[in-house]
């Protein structure tokens, strides 16, 4: 009789098999390699070409309008950042009306030198139409000086710059590209990836196996916190290399944004572990995912400010868990902010973890 004691497999080594293959077919996943990799590279490369233009405001000039000093200040002064357009009187105000042109100048000569500048705005761009106003007064204002022969006016401007650095639609748009990556992942990759596995019987296998329920989960985590990273690496180095995405910390700050992706990863797959227990088939997955994933892209700061949301709607977007990581991010990006002011941020994205790990916790089946 063979007295051979029975040994106790390895739970690290299961743990480690069951990540590596769990890591496979995430990387074979069209669905999470989209939502994970694609997307986000083509939303930062169209931000980052976007942030790399400066748009001009455009002002029409009618094809008929008398030669006028002012004009030719004005395009002189102002070819950097106003660009003019000639065409006939009723094209420009038809441009006009449907906010495709700023503004309007209409010369009328006056007597002698004198000339009668009309500026013509309208309420399709406000903004613009302000910012060329404020404009044309100024040209207006130095050339009467000039023309009137005051050279030291009684009342001057001394302008101060400090150093500064310009800030980007890239250096805000990126930081919500890794957290829309991040919870993509969390949810599309866990609940999609349970439902196949639950279909195909894997599961029920695995509990045929001395490997614990533990172990499976842990090692469903560990494959999609190694994919989120690279998701963060690869949009990092998109953003840096390609569109000089400013890390005020250099290599402190790629560090500290791996570890916020790690913790938010964490808190987000409690979202990826409910819906996974509560949902039976890829037909209930998707809106269930879409229910939560859809608001937080739109209402966390992903895309857009918070801050440009209506009053009402603000204490709701600031308090999504989406909205916690982007904050936090952009603490150290945008804001140049040390880790420790993440904390707040940190802290009420894992109570919404602990929260989804107790649901996922009641919810979740393995069947």
């Amino acid at each position: 009789m063979n007295n051979k004691t029975y040994k106790k497999p390895s739970q690290f080594r299961a743990f480690l098999s069951l990540a590596w293959y769990a890591f496979l077919a995430q990387t074979r996943n069209p669905a999470s390699f989209a939502f994970g990799f694609i997307f986000p590279v083509v939303f930062i490369s169209i931000f980052g070409i976007i942030s790399g233009t400066t748009p001009k405001l455009i002002v029409g000039i009618a094809t008929n309008s008398p030669s006028s000093e002012v004009i030719r200040v004005v395009q002189k002064q102002t070819a950097s950042f106003i660009t003019l357009d000639h065409e006939d009187e009723i094209t420009l105000e038809n441009k006009l009306r449907q906010g495709k042109i700023d503004g309007i100048l209409q010369v009328t000569k006056g007597q002698g030198r004198g000339e009668h500048i009309n500026l013509l705005t309208s309420t399709a761009n406000p903004q613009n139409a302000s910012e060329l106003t404020s404009i044309m007064g100024n040209i207006v204002d130095k050339e009467n000086l000039t023309l009137s022969g005051i050279t030291t006016p009684p009342i001057t401007l001394q302008e101060r710059q400090l150093a500064g650095r310009q800030s980007r639609y890239i250096d805000f748009a990126l930081p919500g590209q890794i957290g829309f990556s991040l919870l993509s992942t969390a949810l599309f990759g866990t609940v999609f990836g349970f439902i196949f596995l639950k279909k195909a019987y894997v599961l029920k296998r695995m509990f045929a196996t001395p490997t614990r329920a533990l172990t499976i989960l842990l090692s469903q985590g560990a494959s999609r916190l190694i994919i989120s990273l690279l998701q963060t690496f690869l949009i990092l180095i998109i953003g840096v290399v390609v569109f000089k995405f400013y890390l005020p910390h250099g290599f402190m700050t790629f560090l500290q944004l791996c570890v916020l992706s790690i913790i938010g990863l964490i808190a987000f797959l409690g979202f990826g572990y409910f819906f996974a227990g509560i949902a039976n088939d890829e037909n209930s997955a998707g809106p269930l995912i879409n229910l939560v994933t859809l608001p937080q892209f739109l209402l966390s700061g992903t895309f857009f400010p918070t801050s440009s949301l209506p009053g009402w709607v603000q204490p709701i977007a600031n308090n999504l868990p989406l909205s916690y990581f982007n904050m936090a991010v952009r603490k150290i990006t945008t804001e140049q902010g040390s880790f420790h002011e993440t904390f707040p941020y940190l802290i009420g994205l894992l109570i919404w973890g602990f929260v989804m790990y107790i649901l996922a916790a009641k919810t979740f089946k393995w069947e």
